[in-house]
Order: structure tokens, then sequence, then C-alpha cells
């Protein structure tokens, strides 16, 4: 029948905005309430240049941070247009636990071609920076 979602359906949330210090719950809401799933991402991050880091050597990851959480993303996830880090596709949000009071949140990328053909593949766009539902 049209219009319903068949029962082995994949749902993602996806998240497409502007991210920095004031929208940030956004990204954290997204984290938060998919741990081990698959979310999809379409952001810009404009962060404050003293607490972020992008690493040269080792892991090369992105990594920005404010007072209650830390965001990390692994090497060729992301690039740099007109100031802003630029992230697209599909991760996996994994939870690195709790350190001196902040909540790590890393995404995993997985290869967007495989998530896009999967059968039943159903996109919800996020509607709340809520750890909740």
């Amino acid at each position: 029948m049209l219009g319903t979602i068949s029962s082995n359906a994949i749902t993602v949330e996806f998240l497409q905005a502007a991210i920095d210090p004031d929208s940030v719950s956004w990204l954290s809401g997204i984290a938060c309430r998919n741990f081990d799933h698959i979310v999809h991402l379409d952001i810009s991050v404009s962060w404050p240049h003293g607490s972020l880091d992008e690493e040269t050597s080792g892991y090369g990851r992105l990594i920005f941070w404010d007072q209650t959480d830390e965001y990390l993303f692994p090497k060729g996830s992301y690039f740099i247009l007109h100031r802003s880090y630029i992230i697209k596709g599909y991760f996996i949000a994994r939870s690195g636990g709790t350190h001196q009071g902040i909540s790590s949140n890393a995404f995993e990328k997985v290869d967007d071609a495989q998530v896009m053909l999967s059968p039943g593949l159903v996109e919800r766009k996020m509607a709340s920076g809520s750890c909740k539902q």
C-alpha cells in the first residue's frame, strides 16, 4: 500500500544545520538519541579556535568542545569551506564516555553508498535538539 513503511525499514535521523556554540545542542541531541546507530549529517561547523583542534598527526581527527561535550570526527570526513568545517555523510554515533565532566561524542564514518542503497531506508529530519525524542 502506498504511504506505508515496511517492517524492515531502516530509520535514520537527519541533521542539516549550521553548528556553532549557540546551536550545538542539535549535534549533541542527535548523538545521544542515536548512540550505536547510523545518523545522517549535513552540517557546517563554525567554532572558536581556542576549543577546536584539527590533528595534524596520528588520527587526524577534527575535535571541538564546550563546557559539557566534545565532538570527534575522523580524518577524511570533513573539509574547510569559507572558514567553516563541512561535514556530510552517514556516521555511527558513539559514546566515548565522560572525561573530567565532559561527554565524548564520536562520529564514526560509514560508507554512504551502502546506507543509501539499503532497502527500506527512511530518513527523519531532526525536530529537536533535546536528548529525548
